[in-house]
């Protein structure tokens, strides 16, 4: 069994054939599915959707870009009417990034302040609710490394992982994990981090419908394709894909707490 750690099957291009995707993810072997939210809509829309599948739980967040993207202002009111459901199982995706290479030094400080505020918000809504949060990083590790190390007994993964065996190094000694997409099958920029990092800490996602993995980059991604990442893992790792998939299922019910 293999588990889909991060996947955005609430948004439209599942509108037309989402049931077949999530039959498809079964057949393929994923057992178990988390859909993490980019601001309230998506939560909402995430519960829905976990509320008609066994196997699917929802993250409830707000992205570091909704604001500028939807509009959405974070309100932690909002996530407290709906974070007791059953099927809550993260704080997530919330983080930061920087992704405009035109952004002024003014406008960069001023972006970062706003979302190092709502991140910090919802860091304290999952540990008030002791849940693990999902984080978003990027270009940003240095700033959510410098947040994340003021924390205690917070739990979560740093998803899609894009940093440097340093930046991987702080996030484990902080008791995180670190996951994996697609990407890593058409770069060897993050060989180093999966060959040397414990295997204990690594989860496995897709981030569908974006970054499909070889042989599939440019089409839209789904949960199924999560064995190709599995694949790649146990081959720079050079261990046996039944292991790769063995403990990394253990780590994904492990954080999420997944029965």
């Amino acid at each position: 069994m293999l588990i889909d750690t991060h996947v955005h099957l609430d948004v439209e291009q599942y509108d037309n054939d989402r049931e077949q995707v999530i039959k498809n993810a079964k057949e393929n072997g994923v057992g178990f599915i988390i859909n993490p939210s980019f601001d309230l809509q998506s939560a909402k829309k995430a519960i829905e959707l976990a509320g008609q599948y066994e196997n699917i739980f929802a993250g409830i967040g707000c992205h570091p870009k909704t604001k500028e993207e939807s509009g959405y202002v974070f309100n932690k009111k909002d996530f407290l009417e709906i974070i007791t459901s059953k099927k809550v199982v993260a704080v997530g995706e919330c983080g930061l990034e920087l992704a405009s290479p035109k952004i002024t030094e003014p406008e960069k400080e001023e972006l970062l302040r706003y979302q190092k505020e709502i991140f910090s918000e919802q860091i304290n809504l999952a540990k008030e609710f002791s849940l693990p949060i999902i984080v978003h990083c990027r270009n940003t590790h240095k700033e959510a490394i410098e947040i994340l190390s003021k924390e205690n007994n917070l739990q979560g993964v740093i998803h899609c992982f894009s940093g440097s065996w340093i930046d991987a190094q702080k996030y484990l000694a902080m008791g995180f994990y670190i996951s994996f997409t697609g990407i890593i099958t058409y770069t060897n920029d993050y060989d180093k981090v999966v060959k040397n990092m414990p295997l204990e800490r690594i989860l496995l996602e897709t981030d569908c419908p974006y970054l499909s993995p070889i042989p599939l980059k440019g089409q839209r991604n789904e949960p199924a394709n999560i064995k190709y990442i599995a694949q790649k893992i146990a081959e720079i790792r050079e261990e046996p894909l039944e292991r790769i998939a063995e403990v990394t299922t253990q780590n994904a019910k492990k954080l999420f707490n997944l029965n």
